[in-house]
């Protein structure tokens, strides 16, 4: 499915937006976009109910469907702002910027909560919820990794971003709401070992993360640590012992440094 806007200036937006059997939802996101006090270029939605291929397969369509110079995502369970591409477009408009990580929020029993990223976090953040990159960016790293399936492949494709050279630049004036996604935690074996893959030392953040009393008493911290020792399928190997010791080694101390309020 495809909406166009006219579009007469030069730097404008398209929204690309995958969908995985959430009518509603997805109406609710489309109606948030038609009332932007800036219109979108167009609206690429990628409907993956039938074939199932991931996010990042849909995300990798939607984008290369478009023609403006500026590609924005989000989710199909997500509600923009009415100043959302408005907000993009204030940011583009300042030159050197690449890409921009905006601000997600969230709801609980009335109360608005925020989902924006850990303040001494530089590694562990970049949700597709609310994103924006130049399309030659994209067009650059080869657009996102679909070995990924599902979970982190925002991530990574920042990742690669910043190691390729670009910026990336935090923008809490561009808003997305995400209801009802607080306090959800999926970890996803090939997914977690794919992004320590592609850069072990900034996945040690990611991993600090996942460690809390709650995870530790449970027992699903020994079970997240079991599964990178385990898994393995046609894209990724098991993290050896000797990369598993240094992984949790390194991201404890840092978790504990993050309790003691010096991270």
């Amino acid at each position: 499915m495809k909406i166009v806007a006219s579009d007469s200036d030069s730097l404008s937006v398209d929204v690309v937006i995958p969908t995985f059997r959430r009518p509603e939802d997805l109406d609710r996101c489309l109606k948030a976009l038609e009332c932007q006090s800036v219109a979108p270029a167009s609206v690429e939605v990628v409907d993956d109910s039938e074939e199932d291929r991931g996010p990042a397969f849909s995300r990798n369509i939607g984008w290369k469907r478009g023609n403006a110079p500026i590609v924005a995502f989000t989710d199909d369970d997500c509600v923009p702002s009415t100043d959302w591409i408005e907000s993009i477009l204030d940011e583009f408009s300042v030159g050197g910027v690449d890409v921009i990580e905006g601000s997600v929020t969230t709801e609980s029993e009335g109360v608005l909560l925020s989902m924006d990223p850990h303040p001494g976090d530089r590694w562990n953040r970049f949700k597709t919820a609310n994103m924006a990159y130049r399309r030659r960016v994209l067009e650059e790293i080869g657009g996102f990794d679909e070995r990924y399936f599902i979970h982190r492949e925002d991530t990574d494709i920042a990742w690669r971003a910043i190691i390729s050279g670009f910026s990336i630049s935090w923008s809490p004036k561009c808003v997305v709401h995400h209801p009802n996604r607080q306090g959800m935690q999926r970890i996803i074996p090939r997914s977690e070992i794919l992004l320590y893959r592609c850069d072990s030392r900034k996945y040690v953040e990611v991993a600090a993360g996942m460690i809390s009393f709650e995870a530790l008493k449970s027992g699903k911290l020994k079970e997240i640590r079991k599964s990178f020792r385990t898994y393995s399928d046609d894209f990724v190997n098991p993290l050896s012992r000797m990369e598993s010791f240094f992984l949790w080694t390194r991201s404890f101390s840092l978790a504990f440094l993050r309790k003691i309020g010096f991270r």
